[in-house]
């Protein structure tokens, strides 16, 4: 059967069209993908989300801030000699000197270079900026990464945009020399590279050179699968051509050199120039010298085997032949390549590994606005409360105690502003058990015992006597009753002070109470809500909702804090006491305390309830929350672990509290109760509302018989 050549043209119209459609519909495609490519997928950033920066004053002890501690989680090491490099400190007689090491963070009030300091003993004397020749009272070292929040559709990576301005000038040489030297005069694609490329791979019968431009290699780590097949390949170069024909020679390469894969820093891939000459070297681009920019441009073509840590000589080797060829373009001069060939290939370690704060971030992702997902330009870096070096010890501590330990909550904040310094919870990170009882509230109920019903009379102080149970002829004081007879304090502080008044203090205090039935009711606490209910005692009245502190770092740097802040209405004169019972003093001579002693303690409260244990453990600047379910773990156990989690105090700090108006001490007889007098065998300095203080003075013989008790039903 014969077919007609109208019939056969006809076919073949149609089949030019259907091919015309196809490479059409392929145009366009690769026309948006290289769109979206570089107006969507290169134009979002990962967000850096970091502790806080730790600081160190005049005054400090170095020992007290853990100094060393820190300086080797950030991957610092020490030196024999003065620190000459970003990364070094050194010791030696009465000072210390550090180089303290490059972050995008600098210039947001972290110090970067390198500075002195001097010291007494190992309290800090003087502090000095060596590039400013400055004397200063505080300096702030950079604060540790702790998560990345990686765009959208991509993993977390180490990737910084940076301007191509910002790129020295010997380090773009290096790069286009070894990576595309007709990188300015292609179209996308260099024939002559492919079939030099080709001859060589041919000649060495396996693949050992590539062709590929800086076009190509960008579309290849940004758009294509690393799969190496014929139809990868045909797209790459089709999609390098529409990069090309659409966009500047400069955008493509800003793109490249911000995107290039730079090896790895801890867990995470590095992404670009920038972050890898921070991390690497300890440096800022602008700072790099030719060695270390012919080492970046050395390292792009295989980031894992140029390493020299794995392989010295291969990584002295790649970069000799680098600052050969800016050598022989004229980009260099033969002093600096010298002097260049005899320096040795240096990289800075990677300290400590990301802390576990999975609760935490938790928390950060919840104060972050929706949209921040994929920060642009400029947006990149969250500065937060955390302290990653008491994270990790919490962590740590948490963990010596076994199971129980691994399904306990903690938060350290500060209690005025609510900030969150470390938070460790069990998934799902949140508050799903029950927990509080009227005996874990016990200080709450103190403070409307505390209140007097007039100005001069009082149905509770400090000292007061009373008998614990019927029959019981040894009277206690309130502060003893407080400390071994809890359950017993809690039935009589009830009973005497009526639940209406209870029940008030309590809401006042943000606990959901009720009556009911003769007794008091009260719903589950959780860490966060027992976090703030003793915040308010620690501030005497005022305190934030505890909340990761959160400031994001650009030109208009923010601070998103928690505006929960509550305020009780009681004096905080009662409140004062409290405290004051609650640090746990024992009575002692005058001349081995004083008030003066109680603001070198923190105020310690323990109780457990039906599923578990609190602890809660603060001064006015700092409150510990522990919660540990179960009741196998031991009180003593858990003192121990409070000096390593608790930060000291600092000497002379503000932080100390004034001794509030209507509060004044008095020396009591312990025996008595009474005003004591030279022959009282134990003598303690208790606070006292004005007005509500002993009048009688203690008798001279002190009879060794049980002593009545003055107190009033």
């Amino acid at each position: 059967m014969q077919i007609s050549a109208k019939k056969v043209l006809t076919l073949a119209k149609r089949g030019l069209q259907v091919v015309l459609v196809l490479v059409g519909g392929y145009v366009l495609v690769l026309i948006g993908t290289v769109l979206w490519t570089f107006e969507v997928t290169l134009r979002q950033w990962p967000l850096f989300i970091y502790s806080s920066p730790s600081s160190l004053s005049v005054g400090d002890d170095i020992n007290d801030v853990r100094l060393f501690d820190r300086l080797t989680r950030l991957g610092y090491a020490g030196n024999q000699v003065v620190a000459q490099d970003p990364g070094q400190w050194s010791e030696s007689g009465s000072g210390l000197s550090l180089y303290l090491k490059y972050t995008p963070l600098s210039g947001h009030g972290i110090v970067y270079g390198p500075v002195g300091i001097s010291l007494d003993w190992n309290r800090v004397r003087s502090i000095r900026l060596m590039r400013a020749m400055e004397d200063v009272n505080q300096i702030a070292l950079e604060p540790e990464l702790i998560h990345i929040f990686p765009a959208r559709g991509c993993a977390p990576e180490l990737c910084r945009a940076v301007p191509l301005e910002k790129i020295p000038s010997l380090l773009l040489d290096a790069i286009i020399l070894t990576e595309d030297t007709h990188f300015f005069s292609h179209g996308g694609i260099d024939l002559a590279s492919i079939h030099r490329a080709l001859k060589t791979n041919i000649k060495a019968g396996r693949y050992v050179q590539g062709g590929s431009t800086i076009s190509q290699q960008l579309i290849r780590m940004t758009v294509l699968s690393p799969e190496k097949t014929l139809w990868r390949k045909i797209n790459e170069i089709m999609l390098a051509i529409g990069a090309d024909a659409i966009y500047s020679k400069r955008t493509i390469l800003e793109a490249y050199l911000n995107r290039i894969y730079l090896g790895h820093w801890g867990p995470f891939p590095i992404k670009g120039l920038a972050e890898a000459a921070r991390l690497l070297f300890g440096k800022d681009l602008s700072e790099l010298d030719p060695s270390e920019c012919a080492f970046l441009a050395a390292t792009i073509r295989a980031p894992n085997i140029i390493n020299p840590y794995r392989h010295p000589e291969r990584a002295r080797s790649r970069r000799n032949m680098v600052l050969g060829l800016l050598f022989k373009a004229g980009k260099i001069s033969r002093d600096v390549y010298e002097e260049a060939l005899e320096s040795p290939v240096r990289m800075k370690k990677p300290g400590a590994s990301p802390v576990r704060a999975d609760g935490f971030l938790d928390l950060v992702k919840q104060r972050l606005v929706p949209d921040f997902g994929s920060a642009g330009p400029g947006r990149q870096d969250i500065i937060t409360s955390l302290d990653a070096l008491l994270q990790a010890t919490a962590d740590l501590e948490l963990k010596k105690i076994g199971d129980a330990g691994l399904q306990s909550h903690l938060i350290l904040s500060i209690p005025r502003s609510g900030e969150i310094r470390s938070f460790i919870a069990p998934g799902p990170h949140k508050w799903a058990g029950g927990g509080g009882s009227l005996e874990s509230l016990l200080p709450l109920l103190m403070v409307p015992a505390l209140v007097p019903e007039k100005h001069d009379q009082v149905s509770y102080t400090l000292t007061t006597h009373f008998f614990t149970a019927p029959g019981d002829p040894v009277p206690v004081t309130l502060r003893e009753a407080f400390r071994s007879r809890r359950p017993l304090l809690v039935e009589k502080l009830s009973a005497s002070l009526g639940s209406d008044r209870i029940v008030t203090t309590l809401k006042e205090f943000g606990i959901n109470a009720w009556k009911q039935s003769g007794g008091i009711f009260i719903d589950s606490i959780g860490p966060m809500q027992m976090a703030h209910t003793y915040s308010l005692l620690a501030t005497l009245g005022s305190a934030a909702a505890p909340r990761p502190g959160i400031r994001v770092v650009d030109s208009m740097s923010t601070d998103i804090l928690s505006t929960d802040r509550r305020t009780v209405s009681f004096d905080p004169a009662i409140l004062f006491l409290v405290n004051y019972l609650l640090k746990g003093l024992e009575p002692a001579a005058e001349k081995d305390g004083g008030p003066d002693k109680a603001w070198s303690q923190p105020s310690i409260f323990n109780a457990r309830d039906r599923e578990g244990i609190w602890d809660i453990v603060y001064r006015n600047d700092a409150l510990l929350v522990i919660r540990i379910p179960g009741h196998d773990v031991k009180e003593a156990t858990i003192r121990q672990m409070i000096p390593h989690i608790l930060p000291p105090a600092k000497v002379g700090s503000e932080n100390i509290p004034q001794v509030p108006g209507g509060v004044l001490f008095r020396k009591i007889c312990v025996h008595t109760g009474l005003l004591a007098v030279s022959t009282c065998p134990r003598v303690i300095r208790e606070p006292f509302l004005k007005g509500t203080q002993p009048r009688e003075w203690c008798s001279y013989r002190h009879d060794p018989s049980p002593i009545r008790s003055n107190f009033r039903n």
